[in-house]
């Protein structure tokens, strides 16, 4: 379903079940004057629909945001079953057993709307938070995940330098294992430093694949030592 035709459809159930009260309002309205508490109760209903249809005519679930709606949700669903529930309970207390009066109903549905909306901003609050701190863990995790997985592919390199690189390759190897145990920090406190061992491990990735020229002989232990001193010092920083 297009977001047009999601339009359409939300539009349509709203005017059907709109339609539904006002018929019913019509049909058991009868031909009296219509008295206080008759003007209360329905306009408790219409109040009541509005709540229950506002998820359908607000919410859009796809599989993108799947996951991260249901907690809003949840407690939406929640906030406007204890609405109605509480809502009928005022509307009977009031309309049939009459140990409410009008005054006191009004004031009871107020403070129970009031209740609801600051339930439905602390749902929308809640969902903002959980997707915040999701991309932020997603972000600590993105570079991390790229030194690690260019220290894999640089490892195959490595272990074939011949033997003139030994002492390269000895300091190599212990950094490229070290940076086995990097974990992602609080967003921003490792960034430069992640951002320096990438750049030496692509530097030191093209020198592992030029190791004929004389020029990066000479070039990779310089390279391989500030390797391994950036990975020491990021591997200092914890949350």
């Amino acid at each position: 379903m297009t977001k047009s035709q999601s339009i359409f459809f939300r539009f349509i159930l709203f005017l059907a079940g709109a339609g539904i009260i006002v018929l019913a309002f019509f049909m058991t309205r009868g031909d009296g004057a219509l008295t206080g508490i008759d003007g209360f109760v329905w306009i408790s209903i219409a109040v009541m629909y509005l709540i229950f249809i506002m998820p359908f005519l607000l919410s859009s679930i796809n599989i993108a945001n799947f996951s991260g709606k249901i907690p809003v949700l949840s407690m939406l669903w929640f906030g406007i079953v204890l609405y109605l529930i509480a809502s009928i309970v005022v509307i009977l207390l009031l309309s049939k057993f009459w140990l409410l009066s009008l005054n006191l109903a009004i004031i009871i549905q107020a403070i129970l709307l009031l209740l609801f909306f600051v339930n439905v901003y602390f749902a929308y609050f809640a969902s903002s938070h959980v997707q915040m701190t999701a991309a932020e863990e997603k972000g600590k995790l993105q570079d991390v995940n790229s030194i690690k997985s260019m220290a894999r592919l640089i490892s195959l390199s490595v272990n074939k330098l011949p033997a003139e690189y030994e002492k390269a390759q000895t300091s190599l190897k212990q950094t490229l294992e070290d940076i086995k145990y990097i974990y992602p920090v609080s967003a921003g406190a490792g960034e430069d430093l992640e951002a320096g061992i990438l750049k030496s491990l692509n530097t030191i990735s093209e020198l592992c694949g030029s190791v004929s020229s004389v020029s990066h002989t000479t070039a990779l232990e310089p390279e391989a030592e500030n390797l391994r001193m950036l990975v020491k010092e990021r591997k200092l920083l914890r949350d």
